[in-house]
């Protein structure tokens, strides 16, 4: 598998259904099944950033869903079009703005230099994930993070390996990677349940960016 796999993966193939409820098209007989309680009436998020060319990259848990703050971020069909095009082309993309989720991180803004990307176990929104059983025993039935689990272990971790990138483990109960997260190139954030990365993580992604020729 190649790092640019995951956009392939993504790039046109999210939907929204006969009653608003987006999702990536592998995935639906799996939500429709259920039983879950993300919020679909949004497109969804599979990674924030440059994602095939950022340095660092942060696994998340899943996208936020905040009733006061998401529907202001798909306020109408242009906002929404604008959204999903980043997905489809990230590396043209503008993500000098972002989720005020990840803007009020310690790291959000090195996600519109192209410096970090934050990429989901899970690309449906939710509250507070690990709050939500259902959801979370539906993550790994999802055809969607069945792929980007494989992608990372396939395609990004050779590459931290060899120097390339540095992969901070900051949601990593979502992403049942095992012996690999101590492999080389991967820091454990044991920061489980936020957004926010360390100062440990943080202090490691620094270095390694200034240290980057």
């Amino acid at each position: 598998m190649h790092i640019e796999d995951i956009v392939t993966f993504w790039r046109g193939q999210q939907e929204v259904d006969d009653q608003g409820q987006w999702g990536h098209r592998l995935d639906r007989k799996v939500l429709d099944a259920g039983p879950h309680t993300f919020n679909l009436d949004y497109p969804v998020s599979p990674y924030v950033g440059h994602v095939l060319t950022a340095p660092v990259i942060i696994l998340g848990a899943n996208a936020k869903y905040d009733p006061a703050i998401t529907p202001s971020e798909f306020s109408d069909e242009a906002a929404i079009k604008a959204y999903v095009a980043r997905i489809d082309d990230p590396s043209h993309a503008d993500w000098s703005f972002v989720s005020r989720y990840y803007d009020d991180t310690n790291y959000g803004h090195l996600i519109g230099p192209g410096k970090v990307v934050v990429v989901n176990a899970c690309t449906y929104r939710s509250p507070r994930l690990s709050q939500e059983k259902e959801n979370q025993r539906m993550i790994p039935r999802l055809p969607s993070s069945i792929f980007i689990r494989r992608w990372l272990l396939d395609a990004v971790f050779p590459l931290a390996k060899q120097g390339d990138r540095l992969i901070i483990n900051n949601r990593g109960q979502h992403w049942r990677l095992g012996p690999a997260a101590t492999a080389t190139g991967v820091v454990r954030d044991p920061c489980p349940a936020s957004p926010l990365i360390t100062s440990n993580a943080f202090s490691a992604m620094n270095d390694f960016l200034a240290n980057r020729p």
